[in-house]
């Protein structure tokens, strides 16, 4: 038995299924009310660790606080919005640019000593939310998930063998045909992936492949943020304000300059419970073509 010893609980290895669990029974539910984000006498976080400053002297659009339940000694909370009603759906472009350099800023921060950082946005309880205000999360993990590693392996065998990086080839594959492209400018392209994982599951790529997240251009980033903005607009216009959980696919840890991987946002929205298949083979089970919803989400777009 493989057991590593980590902030707040366990890490211990399941041989069979090749993955770690993360053990953290100390971990509790967020307080609710009143929240704990919002500006004003109710706040109540942390010390922060980074922030970005409002027009006003003392005021703020992000900021970033060590998480209060954390899975890792390298676990922050992005406070995306003063508002508490504010939304990436809603957002101008130039506030969802802001929330995707917080991020940037905090990859950057958390890596020393991690073997991978993670940075995801949960959105609706159905998606694990247990604070409404608009938040995401970062976390430096001492280990390399085991699908980071298949990955991995896959992006620098295809490179070795055909000298292009394959989310290039997928990427230009998809303009090619064009039925399953959401949204399409400059820096950045959403589709719906060909075999996808969820219903209505969409990725957002950058035209320009790299492999690190953290070092996107801010011309770049705003292009980025723009579609992003969108594609989550025409899923809540489309799907009634569905649950849904974003995560940022980049390098692991010290590959920030190779030329094989290229990283992306995976938006999936929570519209099914899996069931028997699912849970028995690990097989995802889609109702939906990706290309009706393709359709559905770019008639959405104006």
């Amino acid at each position: 038995m493989t057991v590593k010893q980590w902030h707040g609980g366990e890490l211990r290895w399941d041989h069979l299924g090749g993955e770690w669990t993360v053990l953290t029974p100390g971990r509790g539910a967020a307080p609710a009310d009143p929240c704990p984000f919002c500006p004003g006498p109710g706040e109540d976080t942390p010390p922060e660790t980074w922030r970005l400053p409002g027009e006003e002297n003392g005021t703020w659009r992000v900021r970033a606080v060590p998480n209060r339940y954390p899975l890792s000694d390298r676990h922050e909370v992005i406070i995306e919005s003063p508002r508490h009603d504010w939304d990436l759906a809603n957002g101008t472009d130039e506030e969802v640019a802001d929330v995707l350099s917080a991020w940037q800023e905090r990859h950057r921060a958390l890596r020393h000593g991690a073997e991978q950082v993670v940075v995801f946005r949960s959105r609706g309880s159905d998606a694990g939310m247990s604070l409404s205000h608009p938040h995401s999360q970062v976390v430096g993990l001492p280990v390399l998930s085991a699908a980071a590693r298949r990955e991995l392996a896959t992006m620098r065998e295809h490179y070795d063998r055909s000298g292009r990086p394959f989310a290039a080839e997928v990427l230009a594959g998809e303009l090619s045909s064009g039925e399953r492209i959401v949204h399409a400018n400059g820096p950045a392209v959403a589709f719906v992936p060909f075999a996808p994982s969820a219903p209505f599951e969409v990725r957002v790529v950058s035209a320009r492949h790299r492999a690190d997240f953290a070092a996107v251009s801010p011309g770049e980033l705003a292009g980025v943020a723009r579609v992003l903005r969108l594609v989550l607009a025409a899923l809540r216009d489309e799907l009634d304000d569905p649950s849904y959980n974003l995560v940022l696919h980049t390098t692991p840890v010290g590959l920030e300059h190779v030329p094989y991987l290229s990283w992306s946002l995976h938006i999936r929205p929570k519209l099914a419970t899996p069931a028997g298949l699912e849970l028995a083979t690990g097989i995802p089970v889609v109702t939906i073509t990706p290309e009706h919803a393709a359709k559905s989400l770019r008639d959405r777009i104006p």
